[in-house]
């Protein structure tokens, strides 16, 4: 055999060639994988993150929503968010209630302020239910009496009928009730029906509110109504005389009003 001089360098040079080769494959493989691994959870925890805060938004404006339509009807929320400027309205027909409780002042000054706040809390409450029911907009509380309108939109056409009969429902539900010193609760309560103005007024502290004749009307026959009374214009009567029993003609003199006819709801007519 022939002996070649530095055959066994040659051999063993390229061997650790191999192997580093190889080393520094894996190490870059190695690098380049933990690289893609941290980038993906890193992806996944940018998503997580942002997922979490578009949720965090959403409820956010799911809180701000319910928020305005406690404050606003529905209708007029969703064009506060759109329009710019004074938001007005003619209506040209529309019924108003007012429904009062009678000898609130003495009432509250025998109750500790609390506890008539949760009287009125736990009625109006019960009023909000009922023009809920009735597909009605409750428009605000002034004190101790309660304001609803129907016919703002266009979602019924028995607004009148339905003002009535949540009338009826308060007269006749209040009567049930008492205060914690057993005083016995009642209402009276005045409906007017004819053509109004509402909108939104304030920048802060906004609300929606009715103006006009039809407004006027109907909280002066709340104030000439007796206990248990629900007193109507000659516009709602004419609307629902045959559907319900009434008292009168009965003549008016309000102050800051021409004389008006009123008449006494009693109930619905037995068919």
């Amino acid at each position: 055999d022939v002996y070649a001089p530095g055959g066994y360098g040659q051999k063993h040079g390229h061997m650790n060639s191999a192997v580093f080769f190889v080393l520094n494959f894996a190490a870059m493989s190695t690098i380049v994988y933990l690289l893609v691994v941290y980038f993906v959870r890193e992806k996944d925890r940018l998503k997580d993150a942002l997922n979490a805060e578009h949720s965090m938004l959403q409820a956010e404006q799911d809180r701000s929503e319910r928020l305005l339509l406690n404050v606003l009807p529905g209708h007029i929320a969703e064009r506060l968010k759109h329009e710019q400027g004074v938001i007005a309205d003619s209506l040209a027909d529309c019924t108003v209630m007012f429904a009062d409780l009678t000898d609130f002042t003495r009432i509250a000054e025998e109750m500790p302020p609390r506890e008539m706040l949760d009287m009125l809390n736990e009625l109006f409450s019960w009023f909000d239910n009922l023009a809920d029911q009735y597909g009605l907009e409750k428009i605000k509380t002034i004190g101790d009496a309660y304001m609803v309108a129907g016919g703002l939109h266009d979602h019924s056409t028995q607004y009148t009928e339905a003002i009535a009969q949540m009338a009826i429902d308060i007269r006749d539900g209040i009567a049930q009730r008492k205060t914690r010193h057993g005083r016995p609760l009642g209402m009276h309560i005045g409906i007017g029906t004819g053509p109004a103005a509402a909108g939104v007024i304030g920048v802060r502290k906004f609300i929606y509110d009715l103006w006009g004749n039809t407004v006027n009307i109907a909280s002066r026959l709340t104030t000439e109504a007796t206990t248990g009374g629900i007193l109507v214009d000659v516009t709602t009567y004419r609307r629902l005389r045959g559907l319900y029993e009434f008292e009168g003609p009965e003549p008016l003199k309000v102050k800051g009003l021409r004389e008006i006819t009123a008449y006494r709801l009693l109930g619905p007519l037995n068919h």
